[in-house]
């Protein structure tokens, strides 16, 4: 069910990265600028194709950082997990004890001070 999750809203992304697209290839959104990255100047594109790579961009680096903190908290339950069953298996383990050794007790009848 999770797995569907995810896929649907990845879905959802690409069906608003697709709307976007087509929205910034109209006329107005066909100029050729080009961008000024600290002494870097990039070739001349479309403002479209900055806005698409920024978006492809960000949803690369959301499913990145997604699928990181899914292993690792996967990893995480899973170490747990182990523990669990280790205490599980020691907790079994000294339930038996009491049954060894028992107290004796005391005969009924014997109340002398």
């Amino acid at each position: 069910m999770v797995f569907v999750k995810w896929i649907a809203i990845f879905l959802v992304s690409f069906a608003v990265a697709f709307i976007i697209i087509v929205t910034f290839s109209q006329p107005e959104f066909q100029v050729r600028v080009s961008a000024h990255l600290f002494a870097y100047q990039t070739k001349s594109l479309p403002v479209w194709a900055y806005v698409a790579g920024a978006l492809g961009l960000g949803l690369l680096a959301g499913a990145a950082v997604s699928i990181y903190y899914n292993v690792v908290l996967r990893a995480a339950i899973f170490k747990k997990d182990r523990r669990i069953k280790a205490l599980e298996t020691e907790l079994h383990a000294t339930q038996a004890i009491p049954e060894k050794f028992t107290t004796p007790q005391e005969p009924a009848g014997d109340d002398s001070f």
